[in-house]
This record gives C-alpha cells, structure tokens and sequence, in this order.
C-alpha cells in the first residue's frame, strides 16, 4: 500500500526549504556587502596612476548604492513573512560592481609592487 505524504509532511518540507533559502541568501548579501566594503577601502589607498579620482568618486557613489540595495533587500526579507529570493536582474549590477573591485584590488597590489 502505497503512502501519500500528509500536510504535516510538505509543511515540514516547505519549512526546511525557506530556511535553507534564508541561508544561501543571507550568506550572498553578506559576500556582497564584504566586497562593497573592501571596494571603499580600496579607493581610500588607490593612486591616482590606478584611478583617477573623478573615476574613484564614481564608484565611491555605485558602492554606497549599492550598501543600501542590499540593506533594503534584507528589510524586505526581514519584513517578509515567507522566504523570498532576490531575482538575478537584481543582483546582476552587485555582480558586476564585485568583479570591478576584484579587479581594482589586483590593480592597486600590481601598483605597490
């Protein structure tokens, strides 16, 4: 005789999935928020041969923007009564600001060499 599985059971289910959710999305806006942070420091210790200054403000102002992203992000999390995913055109632009301050970083260590 075959079992089919209760409410209890896909409740359960259900519940492990949003955590584990919860989980991966907490650690990506933490990585996010890692490299935002090392990308200010980074344009604290930039030369100007690295990066002109007006291009340093630039990004200055793309990084805090992009803090606040993720803050507003996690206040719709946290306001959110069910786990909820963050869209990959949403944090298609993080992305892209990532790689520029991996590439900044490998730039200003080329630099101090």
């Amino acid at each position: 005789m075959e079992s089919t599985p209760s409410r209890d059971d896909d409740r359960h289910r259900d519940a492990e999935a949003d955590a584990l959710l919860e989980t991966l999305l907490d650690s990506l806006l933490n990585d996010f928020a890692h490299w935002f942070n090392r990308g200010e420091e980074l344009l604290a210790v930039c030369p100007d041969q690295v990066m002109a200054a007006d291009q340093r403000q630039a990004m200055a102002v793309r990084l805090e923007e992009g803090r606040k992203a993720i803050a507003a992000t996690r206040a719709l999390i946290d306001a959110s009564p069910q786990a909820m995913a963050v869209s990959m055109e949403a944090m298609g632009p993080w992305h892209q600001l990532v790689t520029e301050v991996w590439a900044l970083a490998a730039r200003v260590s080329q630099a101090a060499r």
